[in-house]
Order: C-alpha cells, then sequence, then structure tokens
C-alpha cells in the first residue's frame, strides 16, 4: 500500500535471514540467527517484497487457493479503508463501521434491545448457518473473522522492524512494518510499532495507527480507554464515544465505562444513546450486582416517564423484578405499577401489588365454584401466571390493611376501578378519601377521581374532588376543570358552568375550558357570554382556528356582522394574503394559479420596498379539527351577508382574498366565480375583465360569455375589443364570440361590419335574437343623416322584425310587440307604435311572464311610451290617464 514515505532512502543494513535455517523444522525461530550484512544504496519501495517474496509464497501456501482468494479480496479492500482512514478521508467510527462488514458493531452496540435477549439462540443459529451456505452466484465468499496472526516468516519479519525502531532507525522499520501491512492488513502489530514510531513527531498520525491497532485486537478495554482519553484530549469527543463503545464490548460489564461514556454522550447532546447505553448495561448485570441494577433501572424508568415512554421505563423496570426480586422495596413496586397502570395492564399490576405488600386478594375459580385457599400471594406460581393472562377470573373479595402506604393504596383502587369492580372500590373509597389528608396526598385523589370519570361515576369522583378545590395545594386550574367536568356529567349544567368560571380565572389561556363553558352557555341561550368567554387577543395570544370559527358563527347568531365579518377575516388571514391596496389586486386577477398569485404578489411588494408578511401577525395554533369543508362554507356565508347588506368593497376584498389561499385551491373556479361577482356589484369593470377572461379560457359555456358581456356594458377601456380578435380564428362559424364582436361594431358605429356578421351568422343558424339584431342594425343605418335609400332600409328592417316576431314562441309575445312598436316609434311611425303598444297593453303576457313579472312584464314600459306620444300630440288626458293606470303606485 502507497503512504507518504521516501521512495529511496539513505544507505543501510539489513541482515539477511538464512533461508535453509527457516525450512528446517528443527531450528527455534525464537532465536536470533546471524547472518550476513549486505549494503544496499537505494532502497526502492518494493525492495523487501522482492527479498522476500519466496519465504511470503512458501508461508501462504498454507491457506487452499480459494481461501487464498479470499483473502486478497478482503486484503485489498482493508488495504483501501485503512488508507482512507490514514488520509483523513473517513473518521474512525466510519471505518470501524465499514471494518465490521458482517454486524456494525455501534448501532449494535446503541440499538441493544430486550428483544435480542429473547431471540439470541435463533440469532446465533442464523448466524452459524450464513457461515456454512455457499454464496449466491456472482457472490464473493466473505469470513465474518479474518485473520489476525502473521505467518511465520511476517513475525521474523515483524521482529526486524522492532529491532530497527529499538535501535534508532525509525525509517527503515516503518518501511517494513508498511510492507508486512501490504501482505496482512489484519495484522496489529506493524500498527502497534507505527503508533510508536510516530509518538513523538506526529501525535495525531501515532493515534490513527493506534486505533487501528486496537480495532484489530479489540480485546482490550483498557487499551480502547486509553485511546478514548488520548482522543479527548484532541477534541475528538464524537471518537471517544467510538473507542468506550469497543471497550464496553470488550468489558460488557464494567459499570464505570458506561458511566464515562454517558458522560460524553450527554455533552455530545445524543439522548437516546445515552439512555441505551445504561439499559444495555442494565441487561449486561448480574443478580449479584443488584445494587447497581436497581441504581440505574429507576434512573432510566424516571427519564423515560417524563418523556412519556412507558413501553422502554417497564423494559427497564423488569431486571429489577426478574434478575433481584430481594432486593425489591415499596419505591420499586409504587414505580412499576405506576407504569404498569400507564400502560392497562392492570391484572400484572394487582399481582405485584399483592406480592410485595400486605394487600390479599381472592379469586374466584374458572369453573365458577368457590376456593377458600386461592389467595394470590407469589409473584411465580402457576396460578397467579394463569390469572394474569386470562380474563375469565373475577375478584371475589380483597383486603388493604392499614399499614399500606397511601400511594399504593391510591394505586390498589385505580385498580380495582379499571377492573370494573366498582362493588369492591366503594367499600374502601370513604375510607380514602375521610382518612386521607388531601393537602398531602392531592395528587392520588385526583389519580383515583380521573379513573372514576373514565367510567362515568361522577358522583364518586365528586367526592374526591370536593376536598381538592377546597383545599389550599390543589384549588387549581386542572382540578377545577375535572370539578366542572363531572358536574356536566351529572348534568348540572349552572354548577358547572361556576366551576368553568374558576378555571377560567386561574388559567385564561386554557382554550379547551373556555370552548367547554361557552357551549355550556350556549346550551342555556346566553350567547353574548359564550362570544365574551370565546374573545381571544390576536396581539398577545396563540389563537385557536377552533374558537375563532364557533365564535364567528356564534356572532352571526346574534347579528353582530361588523365583529362578525373581523372576526371571519382573522380566522382566514391563517391562509390569505392581506389585500393592502387596490393595486395588489390587479396582480391577483392576472393569473389562474395560487402558486403564481402569490408569487406574482410578493415581487410586487418587494418592487414597492414593502415588506413581504404583515407586521404583527397574530400566531395560530396547528389545529386540524377545522375541517376546509367548514371554513369554505364560512366564507360562502359572509359573501351572501356582504351582498345583502350590499357592502359590495368588502365582498370584493373577502373574495380577493380567497384567491390567495392554499387551502381552498381545489375550490379555485368558485372562488374566482365569487370574485367576478363582487366586480359585478362593485362596478370594477377592469378587475372584474381579468378574471372572466381567465374564466373563458377554462370553460367556454353560454353563462361565461353572458358574464363577459355584463363586464363589456360597463367597461371603461377597449381591451376586450383585441381579446374577441385573437379568439375569432380559433372559433366555429357559429359561435356566441361572433355575436359579441358583432355586437361592439353595433356599439361603436360601424353598422356595416355589424351588418354583414349578423347576415352571416343568420344564414348559417336563423335565430330571433339574430333577425332582431338586423332590424336594429338597418334601423340604425335609416337613421343616419347621409345614408342613401333610406326607405329600402326601413323596409328591409321591418321585414326583419316581422321575421323576429314569427321566430319568437307565444311566450314571448308581449315582447315582440313593444320591440315592434319601439321601432316605429324610432323612425316616426307613431300610428304604428301606437297599435303595438296597446296590444301589450291590451293582450295576456303568458304564464312565464306571470311567474316573472318583475323581470320579464313590459307593459309600465309600453304606458309610458304611449304617454310620451300622447304629451307630443298635446293630449294630455290620455296621457295622465296611462300613467295613472299602468305607473303610478
Amino acid at each position: 500500500m502507497a503512504f507518504d514515505e521516501k521512495s529511496a532512502i539513505a544507505p543501510v543494513i539489513i541482515e539477511e535471514l538464512d533461508e535453509n535455517a527457516l525450512n528446517n523444522m528443527n531450528v527455534d525461530m525464537t532465536e536470533f540467527i546471524e547472518a550476513q550484512a549486505l549494503e544496499i544504496e537505494d532502497v526502492p519501495q518494493n525492495v523487501i517484497s522482492d527479498v522476500y517474496s519466496r519465504q511470503s509464497t512458501s508461508a501462504m501456501d498454507i491457506t487452499t487457493e480459494e481461501e487464498g482468494h479470499d483473502l486478497l479480496i478482503t486484503a485489498d479492500e482493508e488495504d483501501q479503508l485503512t488508507k482512507q482512514f490514514l488520509n483523513g478521508e473517513l473518521t474512525f467510527s466510519e471505518y470501524s463501521s465499514r471494518m465490521d462488514q458482517d454486524v456494525d458493531l455501534e448501532t449494535a452496540e446503541l440499538d441493544f434491545s430486550r428483544n435480542d435477549f429473547e431471540n439470541e439462540e435463533v440469532e446465533t443459529n442464523k448466524t452459524i448457518q450464513s457461515k456454512t451456505s455457499k454464496p449466491q452466484s456472482g457472490g464473493q465468499i466473505r469470513h465474518k473473522r479474518k485473520k489476525r496472526t502473521l505467518p511465520p516468516v511476517l513475525q521474523g519479519l515483524m521482529g526486524e522492524a522492532n529491532l530497527r525502531y529499538a535501535r534508532g532507525d525509525t525509517e527503515l522499520a516503518a518501511q517494513i512494518c508498511m510492507e508486512i501491512i501490504r501482505q496482512v492488513p489484519s495484522a496489529p502489530e506493524p500498527f502497534h510499532t507505527l503508533a510508536m514510531i510516530y509518538e513523538t513527531d506526529q501525535p495525531e498520525k501515532s493515534l490513527q495507527f493506534a486505533l487501528i491497532a486496537a480495532h484489530l485486537s479489540p480485546k482490550d478495554a483498557d487499551q480502547w480507554v486509553r485511546l478514548a482519553n488520548m482522543s479527548l484530549e484532541g477534541g475528538d469527543i464524537k471518537q471517544a464515544i467510538t473507542c468506550y463503545n469497543k471497550a464496553i464490548q470488550a468489558n460488557p460489564k464494567d459499570v464505570t465505562l458506561y458511566e464515562t461514556r454517558a458522560q460524553l454522550l450527554d455533552r455530545n447532546g445524543d439522548k437516546r444513546a445515552y439512555l441505551k447505553g445504561f439499559l444495555k448495561l442494565v441487561h449486561q448485570l448480574e443478580p449479584e450486582d443488584g445494587q447497581n441494577i436497581i441504581k440505574y433501572a429507576k434512573m432510566l424508568a424516571k427519564r423515560y416517564m417524563e418523556e412519556n415512554n412507558n413501553e422502554q421505563a417497564l423494559e427497564a423496570m423488569e431486571n429489577i423484578f426478574s434478575k433481584c426480586p430481594s432486593f425489591i422495596t415499596l419505591e420499586e413496586v409504587n414505580i412499576m405499577t405506576e407504569i404498569l397502570i400507564a400502560l392497562k395492564k392492570f391484572k400484572r399490576s394487582l399481582n405485584i401489588l399483592t406480592t410485595y405488600t400486605s394487600i390479599w386478594v381472592k379469586y374466584k375459580s374458572i369453573d365458577g365454584t368457590q376456593d377458600s385457599d386461592l389467595i394470590i400471594k407469589g409473584f411465580g406460581n402457576e396460578k397467579k401466571e394463569e390469572l394474569e393472562d386470562s380474563n375469565i377470573c373475577e375478584i371475589e373479595s380483597c383486603g388493604v390493611p392499614d399499614n399500606v402506604v397511601v400511594d399504593l393504596k391510591a394505586k390498589f383502587l385505580v385498580i380495582l376501578i379499571e377492573l370494573n369492580q366498582m362493588k369492591l372500590a366503594e367499600n374502601f373509597l370513604p375510607n380514602f378519601y375521610l382518612n386521607e389528608n388531601p393537602e398531602i396526598s392531592g395528587d392520588l385523589f385526583l389519580d383515583i377521581a380521573e379513573a372514576l370519570m373514565g367510567k362515568k361515576e361522577f358522583k364518586h369522583a365528586l367526592m374526591l374532588l370536593e376536598p381538592l378545590v377546597n383545599s389550599n395545594n390543589y384549588s387549581l386550574a386542572a382540578v377545577w376543570l375535572r370539578h366542572a367536568e363531572c358536574w356536566v356529567g351529572c348534568k348540572d349544567l349552572k354548577k358547572a358552568i361556576k366551576s368553568y368560571e374558576v378555571v377560567r380565572q386561574l388559567s385564561s389561556q386554557h382554550l379547551g375550558a373556555r370552548t367547554a363553558l361557552a357551549k355550556l352557555y350556549k346550551l342555556k341561550g346566553q350567547y353574548n357570554k359564550a362570544i365574551e368567554v370565546l374573545n381571544q387577543d390576536p396581539e398577545s395570544d396563540t389563537l385557536d382556528p377552533q374558537v375563532i370559527y364557533q365564535r364567528t358563527l356564534l356572532l352571526f347568531k346574534v347579528k353582530k356582522y361588523d365583529e362578525y365579518f373581523q372576526s371571519g377575516m382573522l380566522l382566514f388571514s391563517r391562509h390569505c394574503a392581506n389585500i393592502r391596496n387596490k393595486a395588489e389586486l390587479n396582480t391577483l386577477t392576472r393569473a389562474y394559479v395560487v402558486r403564481q398569485r402569490l408569487e406574482t404578489l410578493q415581487l410586487h411588494r418587494l418592487s414597492r420596498g414593502e415588506k413581504l408578511e404583515e407586521e404583527n401577525a397574530p400566531s395560530f395554533l396547528n389545529n386540524t379539527e377545522l375541517s376546509e369543508k367548514k371554513e369554505f362554507l364560512l366564507l360562502l356565508q359572509m359573501c351572501k351577508l356582504a351582498c345583502t347588506l350590499k357592502k359590495y368593497g368588502l365582498l370584493q376584498r373577502i373574495c380577493s382574498s380567497a384567491l390567495t389561499s392554499k387551502r381552498f385551491e381545489k375550490r379555485n373556479s368558485h372562488i374566482m366565480f365569487l370574485c367576478l361577482l363582487s366586480c359585478i356589484y362593485n362596478n370594477d369593470s377592469y378587475h372584474g375583465y381579468n378574471i372572466v377572461r381567465q374564466l373563458i379560457r377554462v370553460c367556454q359555456e353560454p353563462n361565461s360569455w353572458n358574464l363577459l358581456n355584463i363586464i363589456v356594458q360597463k367597461a371603461e377601456d377597449c381591451r376586450h375589443n383585441r381579446f374577441i380578435m385573437r379568439l375569432l380564428g380559433r372559433e366555429d362559424v357559429f359561435s356566441y364570440l361572433h355575436i359579441m364582436h358583432a355586437n361592439n361594431c353595433l356599439i361603436s358605429g360601424t353598422y356595416k361590419y355589424a351588418l354583414n356578421d349578423y347576415i352571416s351568422l343568420f344564414k348559417v343558424v336563423p335565430s330571433a335574437l339574430l333577425a332582431l339584431l338586423i332590424g336594429v342594425t338597418l334601423l340604425q343605418m335609416a337613421c343616419q343623416k347621409f345614408s342613401a335609400k333610406k326607405n329600402q332600409l326601413v323596409s328591409q328592417a321591418i321585414a326583419f322584425l316581422k321575421k323576429y316576431s314569427q321566430l319568437r314562441t307565444e311566450d314571448g309575445e308581449q315582447e315582440t310587440y313593444y320591440n315592434m312598436g319601439r321601432a316605429f316609434h324610432q323612425i316616426g311611425l307613431l300610428p304604428a307604435a301606437v297599435q303595438f303598444y296597446k296590444l301589450v297593453l291590451d293582450k295576456d303576457p303568458g304564464d312565464l311572464v306571470k311567474k316573472n313579472s318583475y323581470l320579464l312584464d313590459l307593459r309600465k314600459e309600453a304606458a309610458f311610451n304611449l304617454h310620451l306620444i300622447y304629451l307630443q300630440s298635446e293630449n294630455y288626458l290620455l296621457a295622465r290617464m296611462y300613467l295613472e293606470n299602468y305607473i303610478t303606485i
């Protein structure tokens, strides 16, 4: 292998070994053999391998051809890994784990668990089978245990290296060690020598060689401790932890190693490995070391319980009860039962109490007969284990002597309640809450009360909670909350409200209590009080969306609409951008996708030097209970109310803000439609046109064109003309777009273009609307000052109006009469106009017009036009008559 060594060294003396002596089996290889000295001027890098090539070859012949091939491959890989470690490309932890290809020792150390013990025999068998099994096709044979010893020839060469080092010839000694490493990378001896060679001049390199040497001979725990201390001196905590991992593997029962490693893990911030290390220690310790088992198992249990990891806490405590039951005290019993109750293993917890305390339990036998001798007192007897695993047995009787400590009494009561033995528990409850001091044992009172509440025994729970709420030490918000919940369970709403009000005073930030109190006020019809309870301060509180939602609905119910809109907008501000000015509205209405709108809005604010986020924006809880559907229905309700109250500016702000919501992204089209309606109601044709243009590109339905037509009628610019012209080439022969284009020509006064389009469309699809539009266009042309052939234009116009009246159905008869009268009125043929206006007044309008008279009935318009004609002819009486009969309210 190539290290950073000189390829040529000054003339040195190497003792040549006698080859014949090597082949003589009677020669003691431990003795020195004199040989002639050779003077070498230039020593090339591979000189030693050339000199000893024959010896190495003969030594390696002791292995089979297959093993030699495998060792050659393994040597190359180890050579590469060692080179990377020495060059700083790998840390020692990485080097160690890669060298141990079959088992990652460090991972196995940190991930030790109780299952390793249960499956130890199975895993051992699997390992043996994997060693003896044949490799898969194309795979290479890998031996789990690599050779660590040197062949006889290389042992002599290793002795030569040590001799050179002792004489002070460190350079040649280092080169010899390198050659030995090249041939047998898994031997620790050359690395030990290299570590000593570089100890003074290059301590870091010396440490690297020492680590490799220790890795190749890992059974020396003291060596790993020394290397860990050296790593700490160099400031490498992670490497020191790895060294202690190796030391623990070498001596797994040394407590001091675990403690020192735990301190390092704590310094490194790895709490998980810190706990697992001690858990491994507890598993490794034997029963005779009971004090240490109890010490560390209790420490682990408490730490895991603080993290709410009761499974691991139970695993730690089980070591105490299985290995050293004679050392168990009431403290260990208390911790164990607390863990088992948290894990809902009540029968086992009960058996532990009956085993290690004077509490006794008498069970009914499985067949239903009484067995007075079946008193469970022994933790290990077969009958108790049978009962532990079965739910068939029932408790016949039990007893709790007075000398039992109060903590275990409380746990025994909790177990009875959880096992649905309420009749037995009722016998002990009065004795407990009457004789025990709630100022001292208040937490135990609360535990029993919560167990009773879980079984809906609210009256019994109140007996335990009443002393607590009246005490000095335990009159806390959590206790009052349980007190209120019990009164709700008892259906006494008045007392429940009082208790909830106390919770509100003691803990104003408790949103759960405030929500429950608001529900009670709602049940009693006191909505204003419920609104007050649910109020949150956006500047100081972390807001709960669910609470805001409930308060918003209550504000709507009591018709406090201003506060209702404010509360709703506050709720939507979680996922909707606040529209600061009308200029920002333009950036939102030009894009169809929410992501594009937000990006455009950010670019707009950056260009104006504004902050992207709102200043003093409220913070919200990550509450997923409020569904997207409920929130969208609230948005629709707000839009409908704003439209009813004619607050069209507010309506437009609500809808425009919703355009930026990723939460409503699936309802994008619906929100765009609402935003378009808000623009129409608010007479904002500019932004309304931007939105309707996006809708038409997605959905070209008649309603979409009608919406565009509404916007165009109110538009103050001509942008729609260019838009329509761009789309004309993509349309069929007949479409609503062609009609809109012709309408634009008619409005702009280019009557010939409009007439050409209308007649072309009428030839393809004749319709009453097109006939009416053609007649109107011809009339407009006839009314121009310098138009030629006026009579011909009027005749054609009347002909198309007649065609229009024929194409309309009976439901549109009133409309045709009015339009005919309107046309004759325009060209000055007043008698004909009067005739058609009177037909509008005299004829039955039809069922459709009657049902929608406020929209379709034209009698008022016809009467007003008649009134104008009679005024022009100075017939004031008839004019007044038509006004009084048809128009006067």
